[in-house]
């Protein structure tokens, strides 16, 4: 199954996208006028074909033209089957929804509501952080300052109590309430994250948001609700486009975002899928997800979908112009990348750096041509899909491409699609509906235990023992033994051991896990930057000899991946002469000698002596040029052999730095490899330099070589 975006440039090919690639998500680059809009809304009209959901974000209007048809004599002219029109407005329901108006269908949010009781745990109070975060962003604090964290803390502590309690926050009103008068049992927690007066000024806030425009983003028309837009029972392929501009403010469409990205957050935890069921729009992304230190309401939520979204068949799509108003780091998992006309060096410089992460190869190739794209050309580079840089046109839309202002859109919605709604509209009809669809749901079969393991390791992308899998599915071990081992004969489900343990492990056979070799899950993968051109370039300045003659030459490279383990440890921290309360830190060792990396001015060094406190080293962590990608084996072309176990690395760090190691996971540093000779001596030597930044990399990261010698008896 796959998308048809358009033709390649010079050629009557085809060019498609198959669907699978939308799971590590797609973005369109591009200045104003490039097309990229056009682009993403041609991916849109596709996944409607394919029967795939959408939930669209649009800012200024243009993509809510999607409910309008295209000329079916335009679409002749450009070669495009009127039957493609056809399908599309056979299956779509195109539903506009206007936040705080009644233009389109009324849309409100719920910040304030708790994650379903079957959420787990861990699920749950990540959910419960990303609401404090974004409401004490919404409230206008900076949560890098210390009263902004300490405001987020504040009401993070009250609704994980409230949540454990079971109980619930009618309005912002009530949550006012609460703050002033919290639960006894926490406040004495609370009087340490805040000032006395901190309270009050929290819950005068907090009621400037029950009064004027912003209580409509609360009280007016349906609440969000992720299921009402997967809804399907009138047969038709939902299209929700949520319409930003009845907002007033960009606050207030900043802090609607946050909000909904954690609704999308909460249901895939609760209905994973091995395929793509969802795409999830947003048209100009700049102002939601900018680079450090910017950190709106969205921000968090959205950068961690983009890492988390894939496993559960929740594929992205964004969008921007500005793309040197982006944080590139968040945006490292995406894995298609659309580049549409560029004109600004800054602008080319910044793409620079993500195509090199992507395609070191052909990095320069696209960059020479980004300033004489056409509008509506495009470069895609998609690794998993393509070898090469395809150079293609999108095709022609089949709906009408126009920015639609609010007073157009009434007549863009259908008298189908609106009467479908109002079974949303009020609480006496929301309470019918919930009624219609508990009955419809006991009439729909569960789902067979070996299928909801395979969803869950679908979605964990880890190697888990069978009694992890009977806690998180409530289910009995014994069970879940009797399904794993009908899953391994039908080799859905592969088992091995970490070796000296006794207990097995289990995945899904195509991740390509190896237990025994300390691969448990994926992989931290730092993407490659530096092409071998640049590695030989870089190096050369190492060679002997002055700088236009040098007495060594190259005579071969190689590129590689090196192993390190990085592991989060508690340490507690010195403050003058007191500790004080324990602190998280990373660090990073060789998985092949235990030695611990430390970067210097130009170089990363492996150090088995350590002189420097725990507090004071500099590891990969404080490098802004690295990012690390989560990979599968198999996406790997050669998994290194990892010779340190992790339970040696923990003793080498607890007895080196005194710190407490918590968990652990497998980092993949690519490096590259030059063979050097002495162009008169008969002499050879290595220099390795890692490829994602250029550094040159020494001291103890390989393992000494053993006397091959016999001894002489």
């Amino acid at each position: 199954m796959s998308f048809f975006l358009g033709k390649q440039q010079g050629t009557e090919t085809k060019v498609e996208l198959p669907v699978e690639a939308l799971h590590r998500h797609l973005m369109a680059l591009g200045a104003s006028g490039s097309g990229k809009t056009v682009l993403c809304k041609c991916i849109m009209e596709e996944a409607i074909r394919h029967d795939i959901p959408l939930v669209i974000v649009d800012p200024q209007g243009d993509i809510s033209s999607l409910a309008l048809k295209g000329d079916p004599e335009e679409l002749e002219r450009h070669g495009i089957p009127l039957s493609i029109q056809e399908e599309y407005f056979e299956k779509a329901r195109v539903a506009i929804f206007t936040p705080a108006s009644s233009k389109g269908i009324p849309i409100s949010v719920n910040p304030l509501s708790f994650p379903s009781e079957d959420t787990p745990h861990e699920e749950a109070i990540l959910a419960i952080d990303l609401t404090a975060t974004s409401l004490s962003s919404f409230l206008g604090y900076d949560l890098s300052s210390d009263a902004g964290k300490g405001a987020k803390a504040y009401l993070f502590t009250i609704l994980e109590y409230l949540w454990r309690k079971g109980e619930t926050i009618r309005d912002m009103g009530h949550m006012a309430e609460i703050v002033l008068k919290p639960p006894t049992e926490i406040a004495d927690t609370l009087q340490s994250f805040v000032t006395k007066r901190e309270p009050q000024e929290i819950a005068r806030k907090l009621r400037f948001l029950t009064v004027g425009t912003p209580s409509l983003m609360f009280q007016k028309g349906v609440q969000i609700d992720m299921d009402m837009f997967m809804d399907k029972s009138d047969g038709k392929v939902p299209l929700n486009i949520i319409y930003m501009n009845t907002l007033s403010s960009t606050n207030d469409k900043q802090f609607f975002l946050a909000t909904l990205l954690r609704e999308l957050y909460c249901w895939m935890l609760k209905n994973p899928s091995e395929d793509i069921q969802l795409l999830f729009y947003v048209d100009e992304i700049a102002p939601y997800i900018p680079p450090y230190p910017r950190n709106p309401p969205p921000k968090e939520a959205y950068a961690f979908l983009f890492k988390q979204a894939r496993k559960y068949g929740v594929g992205l799509v964004a969008a921007t112009q500005n793309i040197t108003d982006i944080d590139y780091k968040a945006l490292a998992q995406v894995n298609t990348w659309c580049l549409g006309r560029m004109m600004t060096q800054q602008d080319i410089a910044r793409v620079k750096q993500i195509i090199q992460s992507i395609d070191p190869t052909h990095a320069e190739t696209v960059l020479q041509k980004l300033p004489s794209l056409r509008t509506g050309e495009f470069l895609m580079l998609s690794p998993d899909v393509y070898d090469d840089v395809v150079n293609f046109q999108v095709r022609w839309l089949v709906t009408e491409h126009k920015t639609l202002d609010e007073q157009e859109i009434p007549a863009s919605i259908s008298a189908e699609t609106k009467q479908f709604f109002n079974k949303f509209q009020t609480p006496v009809q929301q309470k019918k509906q919930k009624s219609v669809k508990t009955t419809q749901q006991t009439l729909v079969p569960e789902k067979s235990l070996t299928e909801r393991i395979k969803l869950l390791l679908n979605s964990v992308r880890q190697s888990v023992s069978a009694e992890y899998i009977a806690t998180n599915l409530n289910v009995l071990v014994k069970d879940v033994e009797k399904a794993l081992n009908s899953l391994v004969r039908t080799k859905d489900v592969k088992k091995s051991k970490v070796k000296g343990d006794e207990e097995y492990l289990y995945w899904l056979s195509k991740f390509g896990f190896e237990p025994s070799k300390n691969v448990l899950g994926e992989v931290l993968a730092v993407p490659t930057r530096i092409t071998q051109v640049e590695a030989f370039k870089k190096a050369k300045t190492w060679l002997e000899g002055g700088f236009f003659s040098k007495k060594e030459e190259f005579y071969d490279a190689s590129f590689s991946h090196m192993p390190l383990w990085k592991v989060t440890a508690t340490r507690k921290a010195k403050h003058l002469f007191f500790f004080r309360k324990e602190e998280v830190d990373t660090y990073y060792l060789s998985a092949t000698t235990g030695a611990m990396v430390s970067l210097e001015k130009d170089a990363m060094l492996f150090q088995k002596v350590m002189t420097k406190s725990a507090g004071k080293l500099k590891d990969l962590d404080d490098d802004e040029d690295i990012t690390f990608i989560p990979r599968l084996p198999k996406e790997i072309p050669r998994i290194p052999k990892v010779k340190m176990g992790r339970d040696k690395v923990y003793s080498i760090l607890r007895l080196t730095l005194g710190v407490i190691p918590v968990s652990s996971e497998l980092v993949l540093l690519p490096v590259w490899t030059l063979k050097v000779r002495h162009k008169k001596k008969q002499k050879k030597r290595t220099i390795i330099l890692d490829a994602a930044t250029g550094r040159r990399i020494g001291g103890q990261f390989r393992q000494s070589r053993r006397s091959t010698k016999k001894t002489k008896k």
